[in-house]
C-alpha cells in the first residue's frame, strides 16, 4: 500500500519514513499542504498521515481539498495532531479525517491504527466489488425485464379486428415492466367475435408468465385453443365454447398455485353479430358496464369464483341485448380501485358517470383513453399499484 506523509517538523517526518518502511509501506513524503496535495492528484494513496499544523496549507484544508477528490472509503486519512480538545477533534472528522493520533506519537499505536486502516479499506473495496456485482445484475435484469417485456407486448393484439356492425378497441397500461393484465378480440367465425380480459394476481416475472401461458391458451389456433371444441375425431371439426363450459376448463386447467396463491380473474364475451347479443362470464371479474345509446349506464354482475380457486366450479353465464349505438366495456379493477391521496377508491359509481358523460360526445377510441387518463389522473403521484386494461365495444 502506497503511504502519503504531510508532516512540516524534519524529525518527526524521518521517523514517520523508517517506520511506515519498515512495516513494508511505500512512502511519499510532503513538508507542507500544497506539496502533498500535488502528490496525492498524482498517486491517489489509499492512506495519508496529516499534521495539523502546516505551510502554505494546513492539515484541515488539505483534507478538505482530498475528500473533494476521494469519497470515504476509497482514502483512509489520518490526521496527527498535538491539539486534544474535543472541539478541535471534531473539527478535523467534520473535515474528513477518518481517524486522528495526538501528539508525541507511539510506534505501537501508529502500527495498531494503520493495520486497522488496512481492514477498513479492504472491507471497503471488497462492499464496493459487490456493489458493482449487483449493479450489472439490476442493470442485466433490467435488460432482461425490458426484452421480456417487448416479447410481452407482442402477445397482445396489435390491430383490432375490423367488423361491418361492430368496432373493438383496448388500451392496457401496466403498473411494472411486466403485465399481469392480458386482453384480446378474436374473430370465431363468420357471426361470432370473442373478446376478455384477465388479470393475474401478483405481479411481476410470475404473474406476467402465467398472463403469456394464458394468452397463447386462448389464441385462435383451434387445435391448441380452448376457445374451441372437437366435435370429431374423423373430420376434425369444432365448435365454438360457450363462456361459461370455458371458465370451469380453465379453472380446471389451472388450479391456483399452492406455494405462491397464485390464481387469475377472467371476463369473456361472444358477441353474435347476427343479434348483436353478448353471452358472458365473468370469474372474479368485475361485470361489464353498458352504455345505451338511450337511457342510464347499467353495471353488470360478476358471475362466478376467480379461475383455480375452487376445484369443478360451475359458472354462470348472463346475457346481454345490445342495440345500434350501445357501448359495452370490460374493465380490470386496477381503475375502481385505483386510490387517491386521501385513500378514497376511484369506484365503479364514477367509471359509469364519466364513460356516461362522454358516451356522446367521444369516439370509442377517445373514452377508453380519457378513461384510462382519469384513473391516473385520480391516482395523482403514487405509483400504480395494479394494470390498467379496458375493452370496449360499439354496435354501430
Amino acid at each position: 500500500m502506497r503511504v502519503l506523509v504531510a508532516e512540516d517538523d524534519l524529525t518527526i517526518r524521518t521517523w514517520l519514513k523508517v517506520k511506515l518502511q519498515k512495516w513494508g509501506y511505500d512512502i511519499d513524503l510532503a513538508a507542507d499542504g500544497v506539496q502533498a496535495y500535488d502528490l496525492y492528484q498524482e498517486y491517489k494513496h489509499s492512506l495519508v498521515l496529516v499534521d495539523w499544523i502546516m505551510p502554505r496549507m494546513d492539515g484541515i484544508e488539505l483534507i478538505r481539498k482530498i475528500r473533494e477528490d476521494s469519497s470515504i472509503g476509497k482514502t483512509y486519512i489520518i490526521i496527527i495532531t498535538a491539539k486534544q480538545t474535543g472541539d478541535d477533534l471534531i473539527s478535523g472528522v467534520e473535515a474528513g479525517a477518518d481517524d486522528y493520533i495526538i501528539k508525541p506519537v507511539e510506534s505501537d499505536e501508529l502500527h495498531a491504527r494503520i493495520i486497522a486502516a488496512e481492514r477498513i479499506l479492504s472491507l471497503e473495496l471488497e462492499l464496493q466489488k459487490r456493489n458493482e456485482s449487483l449493479e450489472y445484475a439490476n442493470m442485466q435484469m433490467k435488460q432482461d425485464m425490458a426484452v421480456a417485456a417487448r416479447i410481452q407486448q407482442s402477445f397482445l393484439p396489435h390491430e383490432v379486428p375490423q367488423f361491418e356492425k361492430v368496432a373493438f378497441e383496448w388500451g392496457l397500461l401496466p403498473c411494472d415492466e411486466l403485465a399481469g393484465d392480458a386482453l384480446n378480440v378474436i374473430q370465431l367465425d363468420d357471426t361470432h367475435v370473442g373478446f376478455y380480459l384477465l388479470d393475474v394476481s401478483g405481479h411481476g416475472v410470475a404473474a406476467a408468465l402465467l398472463a403469456m401461458t394464458l394468452i397463447h391458451t386462448l389464441s385462435a389456433d383451434k387445435p391448441n385453443s380452448v376457445l374451441f371444441q372437437s366435435t370429431g375425431e374423423i373430420d376434425k371439426s369444432y365448435q365454438i365454447c360457450p363462456p361459461s363450459e370455458l371458465a370451469s376448463r380453465l379453472n380446471n386447467q389451472f388450479p391456483m398455485d399452492d406455494i405462491i396463491g397464485q390464481y387469475f380473474t377472467f371476463v369473456y364475451g361472444i358477441l353474435d353479430m347476427l343479434t348483436m347479443r353478448v353471452n358472458y362470464t365473468s370469474a372474479g371479474h368485475p361485470g361489464p358496464v353498458v352504455i345505451p345509446a338511450q337511457g342510464e349506464a347499467r353495471s353488470y354482475p360478476s358471475t362466478g369464483m376467480p379461475v383455480g380457486f375452487i376445484p369443478n366450479s360451475l359458472y354462470e353465464e348472463k346475457e346481454i341485448q345490445m342495440v345500434s349505438g350501445d357501448r359495452l366495456f370490460f374493465f380490470s379493477d386496477g381503475i375502481p380501485e385505483s386510490t387517491n391521496k386521501y385513500d378514497e377508491q376511484f369506484g365503479n359509481e364514477r367509471l359509469m358517470r364519466i364513460l356516461q358523460q362522454n358516451h356522446a360526445k367521444m369516439t370509442l377510441r377517445e373514452v377508453i383513453d380519457n378513461l384510462a387518463v382519469s384513473a391516473l389522473k385520480w391516482n395523482g403521484l403514487s405509483p400504480m399499484t395494479d394494470d390498467v386494461s379496458i375493452v370496449g365495444l360499439e354496435i354501430k
